[in-house]
């Protein structure tokens, strides 16, 4: 059972898109495999005996291990997820271009990794996760994890509002944005904006437009609706059905056809064994 807090204080409601808490229920199956989202995720373990295994990649066999806490970086394509041995967690799923306020990092240095949370805050990241171990709820884990989430928010730079407007527009366009052309409406040279935007995103401006429109497509898959490819391709902002299939296999590694997500409000987890 996953629980989720949507309401947050501002102004983290800014950079947060929400709280969540997974009971840990056991899974049938023993690996998952998880689709790029363009986002960021931090998760902490509540169970000391069981630790949080991740495979970055399909040529990754042993996987990696976390034992408290995990900073997911913003990814470019699918890794995998050890589900044989089910744990309690807590996480924040962060808004596109969120996190680095609050990790204080730039995004681009965890891209395609996962980073333990102690990496990057020392004995903070124990500290946290020592008072969310001794939460007695699901909602005094929230209040605990909301309120050091406040208190880790710096002040945006001076160039954040203008990179936040360009991932609101890769983010919410059908069509194929230009990096130039948003650039220079900006009035940024096209080389600073690509690295303002990948400390921020976490991913490229190309890059993380691409993963919307795939999520795009996953969005009308799960909806049920009738599957015209060549129609989805156009309404998404590909150039046509070929484009949108050489994407959705490198993001996802499966074709739209063979994609079978565990659960439609889990669009993004798909079982591997």
């Amino acid at each position: 059972m996953i629980e989720l807090c949507t309401n947050l204080r501002k102004p983290l409601d800014q950079f947060v898109d929400c709280l969540w808490y997974s009971d840990g229920e056991s899974r049938s199956h023993q690996k998952e495999r998880l689709l790029p989202t363009g986002t960021v995720e931090l998760v902490f373990k509540l169970k000391e005996d069981r630790a949080l295994r991740i495979f970055d990649n399909a040529c990754d066999t042993t996987g990696r291990c976390f034992s408290k806490a995990v900073v997911s970086g913003a990814y470019s394509h699918h890794f995998a997820l050890d589900t044989s041995e089910s744990s309690p967690t807590v996480g924040v799923h962060f808004r596109p271009g969120g996190a680095s306020l609050i990790l204080g990092v730039p995004l681009s240095e965890l891209m395609d990794q996962h980073c333990g949370l102690e990496e990057l805050w020392g004995r903070q990241a124990v500290e946290i996760w020592e008072r969310l171990m001794e939460a007695p709820s699901t909602t005094s884990r929230f209040s605990v994890l909301e309120q050091f989430l406040l208190d880790r928010l710096t002040q945006p730079p001076h160039d954040y509002p203008a990179i936040m407007s360009a991932i609101q527009q890769f983010s919410a366009s059908s069509a194929m944005v230009g990096v130039r052309e948003v650039s220079d409406s900006m009035g940024y040279p096209a080389k600073r904006f690509i690295r303002l935007f990948h400390d921020y995103a976490g991913l490229t401006p190309k890059l993380f437009g691409r993963i919307q429109r795939f999520q795009s497509v996953l969005d009308q898959i799960v909806a049920g609706k009738t599957l015209k490819w060549t129609s989805i391709a156009l309404d998404c902002g590909y150039y046509d059905q070929s484009h949108l299939i050489r994407d959705f296999r490198a993001f996802s590694g499966v074709t739209p056809e063979e994609y079978q997500p565990i659960e439609a409000d889990r669009k993004n987890h798909m079982i591997l064994e």
